[in-house]
Order: structure tokens, then sequence, then C-alpha cells
């Protein structure tokens, strides 16, 4: 008999795999059983468990901003959502067993967030649940409230811990990058047995019929029009990276012409996914970038005016050649296009005008207590089968019924009533504060990324507000940015106080070198 411990733990450790991979074996006989995927699900995070107690933060900041998700997850979330749940549980932990390891401090940002979500679940309950239909509700839409909730838990994770300084620039590309993802949806359907694998971690990459309901963006067909909606996407995310990494100047620098040449290239390739939204965010942000980082007296100012020019000429003369993508992009300008760019252009705008029209008397009835995010699934089914205007005599019924307004305001004033309103205004000025003070006294080596974080914040929040915006599908963006600045800064920078000078007293009668009294006037 040995007592080499070696040889233990090696017995040890066969006696628990060789009965794990048996039942592995009989559970795979059955690869499509909600068992066997239930298990393997749970053996797969026990194995992830040690990268994730390490790395979560990490892991965090590069799936924020991507379209992943896993097919065999219970409602289909977005990688970032259980990711974050988990990170959240792991960073109370290590507070709790060191208390050295705390929060990064932005008092103003984490409590508008807290009454934000007390106002969300108020709400909830005072208006029939939270609507999960897996719980037997009759009530559905109970994942809007969820969205919302881990965007908030999300927040607090990513200020759980600051980068390290050797890492801030790697992170920032990481962290605005990740939506490149929405061009697998886009190209995935083309490539063959492929798309099967991706399809795992992108749900509706096999699907040519049109963009998954989580997941916006993806090809489809609109008035024998095809938009590209992942390629813009996708191209507006290398836009923002590039920017961040090497500010408007650098990455306008003839020197390094890769990085002109990918600027003009994706800003071209964002009006191939037909969506004006794009563009003016796309090119509010760049303009926000160009004023903040001071360009307007230094000697890309010529330059860009002359660039101005030279395009808006060139869309003058041939705006109707273009592809119809582009074309419907070109309404916003009045330029020539063609008929059927026109068309789609314009009755897009009108029926949300239409419906906009048709809510604003609904405002005073949920003004003080919100209508909420649940709904009733016979309702929808209703509009689904007989149409807005037959089911309930309404424009834009079907998605009024479902609160996706297509309208910022509209989207926390109806749902969440003025309390809504007052926690996220609060919240948007707490959080603009918190970039301005970064980008004004940050440090200079992260000079660029906060311009960028705080012009990208600025033109979102004027998007929001003006032009596009859902509420709960959209928060994540706010306190992603927000809480990302905070990271990457170590918290909320503050000025650095001027040294006291001392004060020179003259006396009137101080003696000079010489020894002669100073004659006072």
């Amino acid at each position: 008999m040995t007592n080499n411990p070696a040889a233990i733990r090696s017995l040890v450790v066969y006696a628990i795999i060789l009965p794990l991979a048996i039942i592995l074996g009989y559970l795979l006989t059955t690869p499509l059983d909600k068992s066997t995927v239930i298990t393997l699900v749970v053996l797969a995070m026990l194995l992830i468990l040690p990268l994730l107690l390490r790395s979560y933060h990490v892991w965090l900041i590069v799936v924020w901003n991507t379209t992943i998700s896993f097919v065999f997850m219970p409602g289909m979330l977005l990688a970032w959502m259980p990711l974050a749940c988990v990170g959240f549980a792991i960073a109370i932990g290590h507070y709790i067993l060191n208390r050295e390891r705390h929060f990064l401090s932005a008092p103003a940002v984490s409590i508008s967030l807290i009454c934000l979500g007390v106002i969300v679940a108020v709400t909830a309950k005072f208006r029939g649940g939270l609507g999960f239909n897996v719980l037997g509700d009759e009530a559905i839409g109970g994942k809007r409230y969820l969205w919302i909730w881990v965007a908030i838990v999300g927040y607090f994770v990513l200020i759980s811990q600051p980068i390290a300084p050797r890492k801030r620039l790697l992170y920032t590309t990481l962290f605005l990058i990740g939506g490149w993802t929405n061009a697998v949806l886009q190209i995935g359907p083309h490539l063959g047995p492929l798309a099967g694998v991706l399809n795992i971690f992108f749900p509706g990459t096999t699907s040519t019929a049109g963009p998954t309901a989580f997941v916006p963006g993806v090809a489809f067909y609109q008035d024998n029009m095809e938009r590209f909606g992942g390629l813009a996407a996708a191209s507006m995310a290398i836009i923002f990276a590039l920017v961040a990494r090497y500010g408007l100047e650098g990455t306008l620098n003839l020197r390094k012409i890769w990085r002109p040449i990918v600027l003009v290239g994706g800003i071209v390739a964002c009006a191939f996914g037909g969506y004006r939204g794009i563009i003016v965010l796309v090119g509010l942000t760049l303009v926000l970038l160009f004023y903040f980082e001071g360009l307007l007296r230094s000697r890309l100012m010529p330059l860009a005016v002359l660039a101005t020019i030279f395009m808006a000429g060139l869309i003058i003369c041939f705006s109707d050649q273009f592809p119809l993508p582009v074309q419907r992009c070109l309404a916003i300008f009045p330029v020539k296009i063609s008929y059927v760019a026109r068309l789609s252009a314009e009755s897009s705008s009108n029926w949300r005008l239409e419906m906009w029209q048709a809510l604003l008397p609904r405002i005073p009835q949920y003004l003080f207590l919100g209508k909420g995010l649940t709904f009733d699934a016979s309702d929808m089914a209703m509009y689904q089968t007989f149409g807005d205007q037959q089911a309930m005599g309404e424009v834009g019924g079907g998605l009024a019924l479902a609160s996706d307004y297509h309208n910022g305001p509209l989207s926390i004033i109806i749902p969440f009533g003025i309390w809504g309103v007052i926690a996220f205004l609060w919240f948007l000025v707490a959080s603009l504060k918190v970039l301005w003070a970064n980008y004004k006294y940050g440090d200079p080596d992260l000079h660029k990324a906060n311009t960028f974080l705080l012009a990208y914040f600025i033109a979102k929040t004027i998007f929001f507000l003006c032009v596009f915006g859902g509420f709960y599908s959209e928060l994540c963006f706010f306190t992603g940015m927000v809480g990302f600045s905070i990271s990457l800064n170590g918290g909320v920078i503050k000025p650095v106080p001027k040294e006291e000078r001392p004060q020179v007293v003259f006396n009137r009668f101080r003696p000079l070198p010489m020894g002669k009294p100073v004659a006072g006037t």
C-alpha cells in the first residue's frame, strides 16, 4: 500500500472524471434534449468559472457591445446580460472578502440609477407584475424590465475595478469595436455549413428572411430595396474604435494613409445600410469630436471645409445614380433621388409621426403612474392577425402596445411617467458631468479616448431625445459608456488644486541690503 500523495490525487481525479465521462456520453446520445443542453451548460459554466472569477471585468468589456447570444439559454439573452449578473455576484463577493476592493466612486450617477431601478420596479408592481410568461403570468413583456435592471447592474460591474494603465487603449478598442459582430448576421447565410455553427452564438445567422426580434441590423428587403443594416452597424463600430484610439486629427493623418481610407470607407459602408439615423449619429459624433479636439482653429479646418464642399457637390450631381440604400440615406437632404427611395423614406417617417400624434394625448393618463412595459399576448396576436387599423383602429397599434414608440421621450414618459423622466434626466446630467471631468482633467494619455466618449455620449443623447430612441433597449448604451469611462480613468477625475503661493508682505520700512530704509509713498 502506498502513501504517495500524487498517486492518491490521481485516483481521486479518475474516480470523478470517469463516471462523469460516462454520464456525458449517455446524455450526448440525445443531444437535442433540453435536459442534455442544460446539463452541458452547467458543466461548461463550472469549467469557465475560474476564468470569470479572475477576469469577469475584462469579459464584460469585450462583449458589452457585441450581438453574441446563445440559443440554449432561456429568452436568448445577449451574452453581456448573464455575464453582468455573474460579474455583479463576483464583485460583491470580492468586496465582502476584501474591503479594499471597493467600487469606484461616482455617487450622483450611481444614486440616479438606483432610483431609476426602483421606479421601474414600482411601476411593474402596480401595472400587472413582471410579465414573465414562463412563471405563469398572463401578461408578457417582462424581458424589457430585465433589460433595464441588467443595464444598471452592468454599470456597477464596470465600475467595480479600474482598468490597468497599460491596458487602457486596448480595452477601449475592444469595448467599442464589439459592434463588428453585426456583420456576422450579414454574411452568415452565405457561409454554408459554417452558418450552423455560428447560429449557436449568433441566432438568426442561418435565416435570410429578415432581422431577428432582438438583434437589429441584418439585411432585409423592403420596397424592393435590399438594406445592409449589419454592414452599417459594423462599419460604425470600426469608425468609432478608430477615432477613439487615434483621435480625429490622428485618423486624418495622411502619413498613415490607411486611417483616412478606413474612415471614408466606413462612412460609405454605413450609407449602404439605408438607415438615415446611422448617418446622422456618425456625422453628429464626428462634428462634436472635431470641436472638442480643438480643430476649429487648426490647419485641418480649411481642409475640412474643402472636403465638405467637394462631397456636397458630388452628392448633388450624382445623388440619383447611387444605389437605392444610399439614396434612402440621402433623403434627409434636399437632393434628387429615385422615387422608390423617396417613398420608402417618407412612408417610414409618416407612420412614425402619425403614431406619435396618436400617443401624445395619452401622456396625461400615464403622467404619475406609467403604463409599464407588459402587455396581453392575445392583444398582440390580434394586431398581428388583423393589422393595426382593423384590430384597434389606431396607427402603429402593435408597436405602441409593445412600447416600441421609436421615440426616446415617449419611451420613458408613457411607460414610467414623470418620475422615470426625472430619474433618467438626472442620470444623463450626472453622466455628462463625469465624462466632462474625465475629458477636462484626465490623464493626457487618455485624452483622445475621453474626448471621444464625451462626444459620442452627447451625440447619442441628442439622437435619443430628438431623432430615434427606445429606453429599455438603449439604456445599456448610456450605462455602459459612463461606466466604462469611470473604470478607464480609475474614477471621476477632479481638478488638481493650485498650490497656495506664499503671500509677499511689503514692509514700508524693510531694510535694503545696504541698510537704507525703503521710502513709502
